[in-house]
Order: structure tokens, then sequence, then C-alpha cells
């Protein structure tokens, strides 16, 4: 696992919106680093949620295109705590 995974999950995620639409009907993490898996990126969750932090520190205002509407949208980490 790596947060190098991670990154390029990201970068084709922006560039690859066919990819995308395979995480729609995700409904837990696991199911959400399986999908990776099988695409051929090895990161965890934490990973992958550190590599969305350090792309947005210093943002004030989140933006309505590119990959960051889809990446809140699904479901990559538990939000149930």
């Amino acid at each position: 696992m790596s947060k190098e995974s991670a990154e390029q999950f990201l970068e084709d995620a922006l560039h690859y919106p066919e990819m995308r639409e395979k995480f729609t009907e995700v409904e837990t993490p696991e199911e959400f680093l399986q999908i990776a898996r099988q695409l051929g990126y090895d990161f965890s969750t934490s990973e992958l949620e550190a590599v969305a932090h350090e792309h947005s520190q210093g943002v004030t205002m989140r933006r309505h295109t590119g990959i960051w509407p889809w990446l809140r949208s699904i479901k990559w980490i538990d939000r149930s705590g």
C-alpha cells in the first residue's frame, strides 16, 4: 500500500470519468478498496485521505468541478462515527 498509488488513483480519477462511474454504487470503504485494487491501485483509506488532505491544504472554498464533488459523494471512508 502506498500514498503514491493513492496519488495516481486521484490523478486517474480526474481524467477518466468512466473510472469514477465504477464507484457510484459503493456502500462501504471495503467495497471502495476492492474496486480500486481490481483497477490496479493499492492504498488504504487513510493513505487516500492523507493525499486528499495534502491536495486541499489552504483551500477555503470547495470546488464544484473536477473530482472533488465525486470524492465527497462516495463512501470511501466510514462517516458513521
